[in-house]
């Protein structure tokens, strides 16, 4: 029997609605970041430096560098990082013609983070631009060379990670209590756009309103990290002391919560080492503020604050200009 053109009709928009609900979903409001392990995206201006320049103070030309902020800190002066600096490495600033100051540049302006909006859309970070110019290769060559010219990023940077924690008035489970929370086992954590990220949390009970959250710290960026001292530059030498330290501040939405961390010398807030950048789990202790509500939820949220190294490579070729007699 020929299909009736009707039942084809509700047969084509059935089809029709099951792709539509199987299709690409809107953006995610539970989640209150955009993620991602990258703070400041950096790369070279087109054509600046060109790939080739000539010697003998012939070619003054330029290394243009931009960054883009794509993580979720604001950077630069009037904000909680206000630290970032540009220089220049790999060649000797004399036989470029320039000083060893020229080769060094400080931000002076605020470059604000991505940011995550209210109905889920994402606002892109600001851009910044340095250009270091007056490079003039000033000796003569005997013949091609090739130099690799590096730009160096240094700057202060932060992350956050958000999770619910879980607290009654009784350490025995309630099955009844199982859609609204449960005092034991993993946290799901939302981490804000950085390279340092909350990985793991477990929580456990341990009395009335009070718990234990074991958070795992992570580097997963492509960089390397360093203490927030006055006089760090991101040496990533391996007798610098102050590397792979990060601030972490663990903190609660009830202002009457009690927070203890023992690793951080039982307080909210201290200092860690991430050795070569490995994993380190901070175990907190966590008191609820004794509210009315015999079950409830609360945001825990960790801040890491961190000095952020890291570089991109140009390599450059000198062509040798044949001398005039």
């Amino acid at each position: 029997m020929t299909p009736r053109p009707a039942f084809l009709i509700v047969l084509i928009a059935t089809l029709a609605l099951t792709a539509c609900a199987s299709g690409p979903r809107g953006p995610n409001l539970a989640d209150p970041f955009i993620g991602g392990n990258i703070a400041l995206n950096a790369y070279l201006q087109n054509g600046v430096p060109p790939p080739t320049v000539y010697d003998g103070g012939k070619f003054p030309f330029g290394v243009g560098v931009v960054i883009e902020n794509v993580g979720e800190a604001d950077i630069g002066p009037g904000t909680d990082n206000p630290y970032m600096t540009i220089r220049i490495e790999g060649i000797n600033p004399t036989n470029f013609g320039v000083t060893d100051a020229a080769l060094h540049q400080v931000l002076s302006e605020t470059v604000n983070g991505a940011q995550k909006n209210f109905d889920g859309t994402i606002i892109p970070g600001m851009i910044a631009n340095f250009v270091f110019e007056n490079l003039n290769y000033q000796g003569r060559l005997q013949g091609n060379d090739l130099f690799t010219i590096r730009s160096t990023l240094c700057y202060d940077y932060e992350n956050f990670a958000t999770m619910q924690v879980c607290f009654k008035d009784d350490i025995v489970e309630n099955v009844q209590d199982s859609t609204l929370c449960t005092l034991t086992g993993e946290r799901l954590s939302h981490n804000s756009g950085g390279p340092v990220h909350v990985t793991n949390a477990i929580q456990n009970p341990l009395a009335r309103n009070k718990v234990q959250v074991n958070l795992v710290l992570e580097h997963v960026g492509p960089g390397e990290f360093y203490g927030r001292s006055a006089t760090e530059d991101c040496n990533p030498s391996v007798r610098n002391t102050n590397k792979y330290k990060v601030e972490v501040e663990v903190t609660t939405q009830d202002p009457g919560a009690l927070v203890q961390c023992a690793r951080l010398g039982n307080s909210n807030i201290g200092t860690i080492t991430l050795y070569g950048g490995a994993p380190q789990t901070i175990t907190c202790s966590v008191t609820g503020g004794s509210p009315s509500s015999r079950v409830y939820t609360d945001t825990l949220t960790v801040r890491t604050r961190y000095r952020y190294g890291q570089f991109i490579e140009q390599p450059i070729i000198i062509q040798a200009v044949p001398q005039e007699n």
